[in-house]
């Protein structure tokens, strides 16, 4: 069977939110019959609403869970709305001017001066993953009285946050546009690389590793503060505590100012860590669809097809100078 499809063009959120609403759920009701907005009758509907609004809430919640990274960036505000329409999206960014003049007067000449620009862009992908339920399921299920099995929906949720995590932390190399393929927080060129003091296996490497990721940080004018996302061995090495204080490494290097957090991400490489400014000027993230569910019948009726999917790339931007506030640390 061809499981291809076809949805009508979505032009902004509202034309998304509309579509995904209406196409399972009535607008209204007239003589006892669901009708949708358009007027007209709805009839031989898949799923009812509450079986609906089930699958969909395990979709939500179990992507949450694995949105580690991509969540604390869409929750720092750094989201940039974008269009379907939209393959590839580009930003600017701007040298420094030369320094302002003191004068007495009027009349003496000041040195005009503007900045000069650079393009950066990136591709921004459709993340998707279909999974199907069949009309003896879900017949069997109300006979039963049983809910609707949503495992197949939290796996296909699970896959595209987990694909969506790891394009934000090693990038996307398969989709290539103008020459630009997406980076990550462990590829991008411009990230400063640092090396560990040694393995935080041993407790005094861990806060002179980073006292040096806010050194070399500032002398590339990013002051923080900074969020920083490790590998699961290391940060439980930092739960070690100093026998003179009492305090464990973690608590001790967050008392530094710079660092905000310090948090375990599954999909970090063993041994690495990433420290993130995240201001707008260091990345964020394009969004021409955010993450939802879409679903189309079999013409036969006895099954139907959803796609959990989501369109966005994070845009991981580099200054004039050719520096990004992000720092990258191996050797841990």
């Amino acid at each position: 069977m061809d499981l291809n499809f076809n949805l009508q063009v979505l032009n902004n959120a509202e034309d998304v939110a509309q579509f995904v609403t209406n196409s399972w759920r009535p607008a209204k009701w007239k003589n006892g019959q669901p009708y949708d907005r358009h007027g007209k009758l709805i009839a031989n509907a898949f799923l009812n609403r509450e079986e609906w609004e089930m699958l969909d809430a395990a979709i939500v919640r179990r992507a949450r869970q694995r949105l580690n990274v991509w969540n604390d960036v869409l929750a720092a505000g750094l989201r940039s709305p974008g269009s379907l329409a939209e393959w590839y999206t580009k930003w600017r960014v701007a040298s420094e001017v030369t320094a302002a003049e003191v004068t007495m007067d009027f009349e003496t000449r000041i040195e005009e001066d503007r900045p000069d620009t650079k393009t950066y862009g990136v591709p921004v992908p459709i993340i998707s993953k279909m999974f199907s339920i069949g009309r003896r399921e879900l017949l069997t299920a109300r006979a039963n009285g049983t809910p609707l099995e949503s495992m197949a929906a939290e796996e296909a949720a699970i896959a595209v946050a987990e694909k969506a995590e790891k394009m934000l932390i090693d990038g996307e190399t398969s989709v290539v546009i103008q020459g630009s393929s997406i980076s990550g927080l462990r590829t991008l060129s411009a990230r400063y690389q640092g090396t560990a003091e040694g393995d935080f296996g041993t407790l005094s490497n861990i806060y002179p590793t980073f006292v040096d990721l806010i050194t070399q940080m500032g002398a590339l004018r990013y002051h923080g503060p900074f969020r920083v996302y490790m590998a699961n061995a290391q940060y439980n090495e930092m739960l070690e505590v100093y026998t003179d204080t009492g305090e464990t490494a973690m608590e001790r290097v967050l008392r530094l100012p710079k660092i905000a957090s310090i948090e375990v991400n599954d999909l970090m490489a063993a041994g690495e860590f990433v420290a993130v400014q995240m201001d707008s000027n260091v990345l964020d993230i394009r969004e021409a669809m955010p993450l939802q569910t879409r679903r189309w019948e079999a013409p036969n009726g006895t099954r139907m097809y959803f796609a959990v999917m989501m369109a966005a790339a994070p845009r991981l931007k580099t200054d004039y100078a050719g520096y990004a506030g992000i720092a990258h640390y191996t050797s841990a």
